[in-house]
Formats: C-alpha cells, sequence, structure tokens
C-alpha cells in the first residue's frame, strides 16, 4: 500500500420515492475531491476535483447552503456548468485506479460515493474493491486524547497551528486539509502506520463467530447452512429457533434454545464490501446488549400487532 487517495465530498440530502411509493433519503453528491498521496512521505501526486450537476433533485436544500462557503448564485452556476455524475463517477474510478485506499476525515464520504453508484446503476468491474481509513479517529488517537468527541477537521487544523487561508467545508479545501494532517503526523511519528477504529465491544464475547463471506444482497448470508441449521457450539446438539428479528440496520437476531445449554442468541450481522454485503455469524449465552435490543424490538412488533387488530 504505496499511494493514498485523500477523499472528500459534498452532498445535497434529498429524497426520492422507491418502487414502492416510499419516500426515502439520499445523498446527492455535488462536488468530489480527491488528492494522490505517497504514503510514506506525504508527497501530493496528482488531484482530481469537479463539481456535480444534481439530477434527482434540482433544488439545494437550505442546510447545505448554509453548510458550504458559496453564495447562493455562485453555487448554482458552478454546478449548472458541471458534469453529471454518469459522467463524472466513471471518470473517478479511472482516475484512482484498481484497488483504491482513501484517506478520509470520518467515516462517511466513501460510503456516500458508492451509495451514488449503487443509485444510478453504474457498475464495477468485477475484482474492483477499495478500502479507506478515518484519519479522524487517528487522529484522535494520537494526539487529541479524547475519543469520546470527534473533532472536526477545523478544530485539528487549528490545534496544529497550520495557515487557515483556506475557507472550511469546501470538498477541494478539506481534502488539501486532510492531506496537511497527515503530512504533519508522518512528521512526528516515526514509521506511521494508518489504523481502523475497533469495533465495539460490550458484555461477554461470543461463544462462536464465523465470517460468512460476500453476498449480492444484505441477507444472503442466512441461507449458509451454518446459519439455516445452527448448533450448540458448547455441545454441538441442534438448536431449535425461533423467528428472526432485525434489531437493527445490520443486525438479525434470533433467540435459540439448546437441551443441555438452554437459551442461546444467533446474531448475523452485514457490512457494505464494495457493491456486496459481508456477513459475520455469532452465538453468544449471555448477549448483554444485543438481548436488550432483542427484546425491546419484540415488544414493539407486539404492540404494532395489537393496534392493528383493533
Amino acid at each position: 500500500m504505496s499511494e493514498l487517495i485523500f477523499l472528500d465530498l459534498e452532498w445535497n440530502t434529498t429524497f426520492y420515492r422507491s418502487k414502492g411509493g416510499e419516500r426515502l433519503p439520499f445523498h446527492e453528491l455535488i462536488e468530489v475531491a480527491a488528492i494522490k498521496v505517497e504514503q510514506d512521505t506525504g508527497a501530493m501526486l496528482d488531484s482530481f476535483h469537479s463539481y456535480i450537476h444534481p439530477k434527482v433533485s434540482r433544488k439545494i436544500e437550505s442546510r447545505t447552503y448554509r453548510l458550504l462557503p458559496y453564495e447562493r448564485e455562485e453555487l448554482r452556476e458552478l454546478l449548472g456548468n458541471a458534469p453529471g455524475f454518469l459522467d463524472l463517477g466513471p471518470a473517478f474510478l479511472r482516475w484512482c485506479g484498481k484497488d483504491p485506499v482513501f484517506v478520509e476525515w470520518g467515516n462517511n464520504d466513501v460510503e456516500v460515493l458508492l451509495k451514488n453508484f449503487e443509485f444510478h446503476r453504474l457498475s464495477f468491474d468485477a475484482d474492483w474493491k477499495c478500502e479507506y481509513f478515518d484519519l479522524q479517529y487517528v487522529y484522535q488517537k494520537l494526539l487529541d486524547g479524547n475519543l469520546g468527541c470527534q473533532p472536526s477537521l477545523e478544530k485539528a487544523v487549528t490545534e496544529l497551528e497550520m495557515e487557515t487561508d483556506l475557507d472550511f467545508h469546501s470538498a477541494w479545501n478539506d481534502t488539501y486539509y486532510t492531506v496537511l494532517v497527515y503530512q504533519t503526523l508522518l512528521d512526528r511519528f516515526d514509521n506511521l502506520s494508518l489504523f481502523r477504529r475497533p469495533p465495539k465491544q460490550k458484555g461477554l464475547p461470543p461463544l462462536w463467530e464465523l465470517a460468512l463471506g460476500s453476498f449480492d444482497t444484505r441477507w444472503a448470508c442466512k441461507n449458509r447452512p451454518e446459519i439455516a441449521h445452527p448448533v450448540c457450539p458448547l455441545c454441538g446438539q441442534p438448536l431449535a429457533a425461533g423467528r428472526w428479528v432485525r434489531t437493527t440496520p445490520t443486525e438479525q437476531v434470533l433467540r435459540c434454545k439448546c437441551r443441555e445449554h438452554r437459551r442461546l442468541y444467533l446474531v448475523v450481522t452485514t457490512e457494505k464490501d464494495g457493491l456486496q454485503w459481508a456477513g459475520k455469524a455469532t452465538i453468544y449465552k449471555d448477549a448483554g446488549p444485543i438481548a436488550d435490543r432483542y427484546r425491546k424490538t419484540c415488544r414493539k412488533l407486539q404492540e404494532r400487532r395489537q393496534r392493528t387488530s383493533v
């Protein structure tokens, strides 16, 4: 991993109707900026920057105007003369190259980028994949010392005593500032290696866990035999299972029963992996907050059934 792509995006939050008529939110990109950087030295190698003509909604939300450092007429002119995402998206992918490694301030931009490709039905090569790092967390861990409060990019730049001649909340300016923060970290820490935020760990560890692989749809991993026909990890006996309950957008829980070890919880979680979904399965005896979410969700479902039956 010798080349990093520092990325920042700006978007306008709008809404669209699904095929079923449901009103859904969508973060439509209106600006993309990226800088290729040599990982070991921090040297800037190349750059990409473009505004994007919105197609889903021509109306720019007031919050977007308040956030970005442009006058209304100036932003309308920039977007009006810009290419649409159908042209911009493939051009940006070609510039990124195969298997890009992105660095962003926070952890939203890459996900929003992939969502825009998905929304506009733009496909990737079969072997295309990407990974990304959150420089905000690296900064918190190495310099800020307060993991409970995520610092803004402006706060980090100010604390590092950098010149702030450029406005914040412009994709290009924020990308440039993020590179400067990275260069400062390189200067201050020998053999700096990027690292990711560890997953939240609450309660007792699972009795059993398994990476299920990647699938085209979010919950296709549940068709794996280990999930369709679960066994107790303590004695190997088949588990009697109830029904799946979706406790969060990325978590489904199945409360099971073992003759010897009584109640167990089978948990399947998924996360976006490029254009696919990566699944993971765990079995808990004492599920802690997972069991709490399961019971709370079951109560809500029961109350909903009671209301509809009246």
